[in-house]
């Protein structure tokens, strides 16, 4: 399925059904900052940085419904968006060229 597939996603889809909707975490490529005019203030970087996430996930998250899944959430600052998804279209979503990682949710812990 590729390196974009985490071993604990891996692990999930072995134990899940073939029709069996999972939660997943879908990381988005880093931006192309390559010829990109760079914004001045803080304010501006902010903004680029959530313009470029939103232009990025478009066609991720087309990806997603297409495939009957939903994104339950996302962070601008990481790249990332939280998605349930049918098992059947793990592969799909990690040939997507705009997918860099896909993993399971993993619980915040302190140290």
């Amino acid at each position: 399925m590729g390196s974009k597939v985490t071993e604990e996603l891996l692990e999930a889809l072995q134990k899940a059904e073939a029709s069996e909707m999972l939660d997943v975490v879908i990381e988005l490529r880093p931006e192309n900052e390559a010829g990109a005019q760079q914004p001045q203030s803080r304010a501006e970087k902010i903004a680029a940085l959530k313009e470029n996430f939103i232009r990025d996930l478009a066609p991720v998250e087309q990806a997603v419904r297409n495939a009957g899944g939903e994104l339950t959430g996302q962070a601008w600052i990481n790249r990332t968006v939280r998605a349930r998804v049918p098992t059947g279209c793990v592969k799909q979503l990690s040939e997507h060229e705009h997918v860099a990682k896909l993993d399971v949710p993993h619980a915040i812990k302190q140290d």
